[in-house]
């Protein structure tokens, strides 16, 4: 599966504006697995259609595809890449959306799990999103540098069904 231009710009702003004040490319990429795979677990069938490579920094979009992916959106006047506005932090990238994103092109189940996300992680940073990416079975699975198939989201415990009784 070919990654969805379409619906990887609208996610892209929507998460800019809804999921927290520090988005930068790090935050981004993880909020995009979660998603992609959180979907591939309940539908076999992931958001953006981005492929995924393990990296020291957690589960990654193939950098070959996120990245000029980001800096079409950047050419075409969708986002920008700014500076963290942060005490400290002035450094960090920060994705700047320059439009509101298109929800109709998600579909209802889609719209629901992007929110859910957004919603569960929207306090957390890149950081500590790459330490629990990196917990997931999904990425100890492969080694470094490897795809990291979207069939592995069946091993995570999203939703509790692999919960034991007390």
């Amino acid at each position: 599966m070919d990654y969805n231009s379409k619906k990887f710009k609208n996610i892209v702003l929507f998460l800019a504006y809804n999921a927290g004040l520090d988005v930068g490319k790090k935050k981004l990429a993880k909020l995009l697995y979660f998603i992609d795979f959180t979907l591939y677990e309940l539908r076999k069938k992931s958001l953006t259609g981005m492929k995924y490579t393990k990296m020291d920094y957690g589960p990654m979009p193939e950098p070959n595809v996120f990245y000029p992916a980001l800096d079409k959106l950047v050419n075409e006047g969708f986002i920008e890449i700014g500076k963290s506005e942060k005490p400290g932090l002035d450094k960090l990238e920060k994705i700047v959306p320059n439009g509101q994103p298109d929800m109709s092109v998600f579909d209802e189940d889609e719209r629901g799990i992007i929110e859910q996300i957004t919603a569960q992680y929207k306090l957390e940073n890149g950081g500590s999103l790459e330490r629990i990416a990196q917990s997931e079975p999904p990425y100890k699975m492969v080694k470094y540098g490897e795809r990291v198939p979207l069939h592995l989201a069946f091993y995570r415990n999203s939703f509790g069904e692999m919960d034991l009784d007390d």
